[in-house]
């Protein structure tokens, strides 16, 4: 009997520790109201609950920076009337000790809630913009949290117009009229990786492969809705020729078409693309749209699922750094187009015209002797573009494309076509999942497991080093080359390295490319051009005045510096005539052709130039 006494004892009491930690589980929410009743005037009143603290003060930050752009934002600068109150309504005493940390005093024992407004204008940085038509709201912007309530459930409430519609990756709540208002949030990470665009819009679902996919458009233009949708259910099954599986069940795509802003950011399980709203129709602008797609799409593997050491977990008041961004950014560019191709989105002839380009952008690129790519990466946050960064540096994205094309075609031979970069990536989204990250020691392991080869030289020389890439070496090993025109019909004109732009009093030199003709004779940065032999320039651009010259001329080009007038000599350089190609060799062997299709997962195009 008192057996049974005791045993029904300690199932009393192990019920009651059940009820007692489902209940506290239950209640470890962080409630999140956001109020939209002033959307023309772009504000955003947020109130936040948290549960009890069991510290005397409370700090709550605003995240310095946003997830999938590095660099440093500034984002609590739109933040007002921030008060705080315990869950009796007294006020509760606070100070601002940074830019972005609120420290809340009288907090031990007690639930609290924070409020403030949020000023949302800032449509062009993807983090917030609320107007009369809709909001996007990226959490990193406009939610606080607490170091300790990080991991929490967030639940957010929307209170918006009853004519928007709420979409988000995020998992939806209560539901009215079918338009999602509340989104849950298995925590704050989450959160900051789920934005939500709410408003007027337009919604479309598909499904492919048991997984649910969602475009929502916000903004009218001149794309082709139904086009977007039949190419995105192609683009999306095209994942598995890189990657074993989903790590999604639902992924949302986010459309802006604005009239400036443009730009794209990766998300958990969702992306935001931003294009201007006339940029859709023509094949070019459209190719544009859906190789952004594809981009943001590989992110959902490559950055989301598996990431380098020094973003793990994320640190949102700091920055997060990394020798690795290159693979991140870089080989997400490469490893779109290739998406694009096998879903027969993308035909070889712009694929190749694709590669041209970077090549052009690589060759005049002097900053390439300057900075590895490994020290770019490191240096993400910090980085300059425009006429010194391009002679002084290289870029995680085109650059980063370009090693990892020599990655990739290094893997295949070593492995005659039996490995890829592709397995690269597979291997990472494997086994280095998050919250576990990867550094370089990881990824020399992965390279030799794949090729049975030691990569500790090659990585010192490319990824360490000034990586320079011989084109005409590596484009015949998949029967291409690089071509101006046929065969004995090159051209040359002249070339000053110069690019400008027009203004009123003359042509604003914008770039001088390092070692150019232009930078010996000291040409900078700023100096408006206004006369070339002593003719006034009446051009929209130096180039055009340029065709009526040869190499090698001397000529005079006479500019205002700190508004005085001077001259400088030119003695110009030489370019080829027209625009690179890359094209497929017409005696390309079988072995340059089985090469070509493994890589791209297409068959060899036929040849219409006389290398």
């Amino acid at each position: 009997m008192n057996i049974i006494k005791i045993s029904l004892l300690f199932r009393a009491f192990l019920l009651l520790v059940i009820t007692f930690s489902t209940t506290a589980i239950q209640a470890n929410n962080v409630v999140v109201d956001i109020t939209i009743d002033q959307p023309q005037h772009h504000y955003a009143n947020i109130d936040i609950n948290f549960d009890r603290f069991d510290t005397k003060k409370a700090s709550f930050h605003l995240p310095t920076w946003r997830t999938g752009r590095y660099e440093i934002l500034n984002l609590a600068n739109g933040i007002r009337e921030f008060k705080a109150f315990d869950s009796q309504g007294h006020s509760l005493k606070w100070t601002k000790t940074d830019k972005d940390t609120w420290q809340v005093e009288g907090t031990l024992n007690k639930k609290v809630k924070i409020s403030y407004q949020v000023y949302a204008n800032q449509l062009a940085f993807r983090t917030r913009h609320i107007d009369d038509s809709h909001a996007f709201l990226d959490a990193s912007a406009i939610i606080m949290y607490n170091d300790n309530s990080r991991d929490e459930q967030h639940i957010i409430n929307m209170h918006v117009p009853q004519t928007w519609r709420s979409v988000s990756g995020l998992k939806t709540g209560k539901k009215s009229n079918d338009h999602s208002h509340q989104f849950i949030a298995k925590n704050y990470d989450v959160l900051v990786d789920s934005p939500i665009e709410t408003g007027i819009n337009e919604h479309y679902l598909f499904t492919v492969d048991n997984r649910n996919y969602e475009l929502v458009i916000w903004g009218n233009g001149n794309y082709d809705s139904e086009k977007m949708v039949a190419d995105l259910t192609v683009l999306v099954q095209q994942s598995q020729h890189i990657w074993e599986g989903y790590p999604f069940e639902r992924y949302v795509f986010m459309v802006h078409a604005t009239s400036g802003a443009r730009g794209a950011t990766e998300h958990l399980n969702s992306t935001i693309i931003q294009k201007s709203r006339f940029k859709f129709s023509e094949r070019k602008d459209y190719l544009s749209f859906i190789s952004t797609a594809a981009h943001e799409f590989v992110h959902t593997w490559n950055v989301k699922q598996y990431r380098p050491e020094g973003l793990v977990p994320y640190k949102y008041q700091q920055e997060n750094y990394s020798t690795l961004l290159w693979l991140s950014e870089g080989s997400t560019s490469y490893l779109q187009n290739q998406l694009l191709l096998r879903g027969n989105l993308m035909s070889s002839n712009e694929f190749l015209e694709h590669l041209a380009t970077r090549i052009t952008s690589y060759l005049h690129k002097p900053g390439r002797q300057s900075q590895s790519i490994a020290e770019a990466s490191f240096n993400k946050w910090i980085d300059e573009s425009g006429d010194y960064g391009n002679n002084h540096s290289v870029n995680i994205y085109s650059e980063g494309f370009l090693v990892s094309w020599l990655l990739d075609f290094s893997i295949m031979e070593k492995t005659a076509l039996q490995r890829s970069y592709r397995d690269v990536h597979n291997s990472l989204y494997q086994n280095y999942k998050v919250p576990k990250g990867f550094n370089e020691k990881d990824l020399l392991t992965i390279l030799k497991d794949l090729t049975h080869d030691d990569y500790q030289v090659w990585w010192q020389k490319n990824i360490h080093g000034y990586v320079d890439v011989d084109f005409n070496t590596l484009l015949a090993k998949a029967g291409l080359a690089m071509s101006y025109g046929d065969k004995g019909k090159e051209k040359t004109i002249a070339w000053s390295g110069i690019s400008t732009k027009q203004m009123a009093n003359g042509l604003e030199i914008t770039r001088v490319e390092k070692n150019s003709p232009a930078w010996q004779a000291g040409l900078t940065l700023g100096d408006i051009i206004v006369a070339v032999d002593s003719l006034r320039m009446v051009d929209k651009d130096l180039t055009t005045r340029l065709k009526h010259f040869q190499p090698k001329d001397n000529i005079s080009i006479t500019l205002f510096r700190r508004d005085e007038l001077v001259t400088h000599q030119i003695t110009l350089g030489e370019m080829p005539k027209g625009k690179l190609k890359v094209v497929p060799l017409k005696e390309a062997t079988d072995k340059q052709k089985a090469f070509f299709e493994y890589w791209t997962g297409v068959a060899f195009p036929e040849s219409k130039v006389d290398i």
